[in-house]
């Protein structure tokens, strides 16, 4: 008996043994990185702007996969489709991370109980706005509107979307006010309807606003969130404005099939770390309004689950639900 544990405990070290080989070896091949969007939108264009540098500091080329459809839904299914080694990643947003779970009726995938979470890299708050040919070109002309009966219209990207449980707030929080919702299959036409003045508010990250300011066709009326944001430093936040409820960031982040062994997680987040450290890198994302957002994969696990509770109430009273 005693020889057989021996021999046991042999063969167990010799396994642990090299799977730390396994884990200071990688990455020795190509590493898959998941966007469960098309082309061109936030998350594409992070990856795209540090992905030369983030595959520099791993010594492997990164292959983005852009997999939309489906509510991040199939580019999470190609995720835990794949073996948990660190060759295949998941780079998303609060949507997929936060919101879904509680949006989806039959979701095939839960953050918490499938992902490792890799590292926040960046985030923003959403700001709500109005158009200055609107009729809400200020916080005071929303008030006045509400004090008056005004009917007031909403945009959204769709149905549980970020802009809509902020607008859903807005209507609880001015409850004499006549809100009503308009989503929109995606940013750009509800970004339209805001510019033809065919809604009357929308919320949208520091990004998008800044590009709407900054070509003349939108006017910020409050940042949700509790701190006044740098880019935008001259706008109140709801807080100040008496409606601390409406707070809400937009963050993206990155992470990896639960059961990727930590050492390989860890040498993931290093390497983001090191390349949004980078001065030059960084500027890019300054310059279009993020935020810096570092946290450790134990930090970003435990903030994704305190943000699909902290939603969940708002989005379950808002009705919106998706198949």
């Amino acid at each position: 008996m005693k020889k057989l544990l021996q021999i046991f405990a042999g063969a167990l070290l010799g396994c642990l043994c090299l799977g730390a080989s396994a884990a200071d070896a990688y990455p020795s091949k190509p590493i898959r990185v998941v966007i469960p969007f098309p082309p061109g939108g936030a998350v594409d264009t992070l990856m795209r702007s540090i992905g030369p540098a983030l595959s520099a500091e791993l010594g492997q080329p990164l292959v983005i996969d852009n997999r939309p459809g489906g509510g991040a839904q199939i580019g999470a299914s190609v995720v835990l489709g794949a073996p948990p080694d660190g060759y295949t990643m998941f780079v998303a947003e609060i949507g997929a991370f936060a919101i879904n779970p509680s949006l989806y009726r039959n979701i095939s995938y839960q953050p918490v109980r499938d992902f490792e979470g890799v590292d926040m890299l960046t985030r923003t708050p959403m700001v709500m706005y109005g158009s200055p040919t609107g009729k809400l070109p200020s916080f005071k002309a929303l008030k006045d509107a509400v004090a008056a009966g005004a009917d007031i219209s909403y945009g959204s990207f769709g149905p549980g979307t970020a802009p809509h449980i902020l607008g859903h707030q807005l209507s609880r929080a001015l409850p004499k006010g006549k809100f009503t919702h308009i989503p929109y299959k995606g940013a750009p036409p509800a970004l339209q309807a805001m510019m033809t003045n065919e809604i009357d508010l929308l919320f949208d990250g520091v990004p998008g606003v800044l590009n709407m300011v900054r070509s003349s066709k939108g006017v910020p009326l409050a940042v949700a969130a509790a701190q006044r944001s740098e880019y935008l430093p001259q706008v109140p936040t709801t807080a100040e404005l008496g409606l601390p409820q409406l707070q809400m960031d937009l963050w993206i982040g990155a992470a990896v099939k639960k059961g990727t062994p930590p050492a390989i997680v860890n040498r993931l987040h290093a390497a983001f770390e090191k390349v949004l450290a980078d001065r030059e890198i960084w500027k890019k994302q300054a310059d279009l309004g993020y935020s810096k957002a570092s946290m450790t994969p134990a930090q970003f696990d435990a903030f994704i689950k305190s943000e699909i509770e902290r939603y969940r109430p708002a989005i379950v009273e808002s009705g919106a639900t998706v198949e």
